[in-house]
Parts: structure tokens; sequence; C-alpha cells
């Protein structure tokens, strides 16, 4: 009998959007940006991981905020963050 399939590794991008100008939100700090950086780094280097679009974190003054697959929470993630981020990942 083979070991069962172990589950998808999923990260997760807030790309949530607050409206008014005192309302900080991690889509009005780039997540989109970060969110294409984080698919394309991921298919670069064809890693085993999804990288999907998650609602609101809850830290949304310290956006963008990426959930990784352990549950741990990254803020203030930017593009130029990628390949770390990734390296902490255990793929």
């Amino acid at each position: 009998m083979e070991p069962p399939e172990p589950p998808p590794l999923v990260l997760l991008v807030c790309t949530n959007r607050r409206f008014g100008w005192d309302r900080p939100s991690c889509a009005g700090r780039g997540a989109r940006k970060l969110l294409k950086a984080l698919r394309a780094e991921a298919a670069a280097h064809a890693l085993p991981i999804t990288v999907t679009e998650a609602p609101c974190q809850g830290r949304c003054s310290r956006g963008p905020v990426v959930r990784l697959p352990n549950g741990e929470l990254r803020f203030e993630v930017s593009p130029k963050q990628t390949n770390g981020l990734f390296s902490e990942i255990s793929l």
C-alpha cells in the first residue's frame, strides 16, 4: 500500500480592498502586484504550491499580508521578497 498524498501547499495573499482614505488595505498597498510576482516565481521554478487570493486576514495596516501553508502570517511583503518567502516553506 502506498502512503497517502501529502496535502497540497497553498500560499494565501490577502487582496482585500477597504474603501475610504483613512482605511488601509492589502489591495491599496500593492497586493495584486505581489500576487502576480508570487505566481510567476512559483511557475518559473515549478514549485509544488498554489498561490491564491485570500479574503481579509485582519491585519490591514500591515499589508500586504501573506499566509504561509503552516498558517504563519508575513506582513508588509513586497514583490522583491518572493524568492526569500518560498525559501521559508518546506516544499
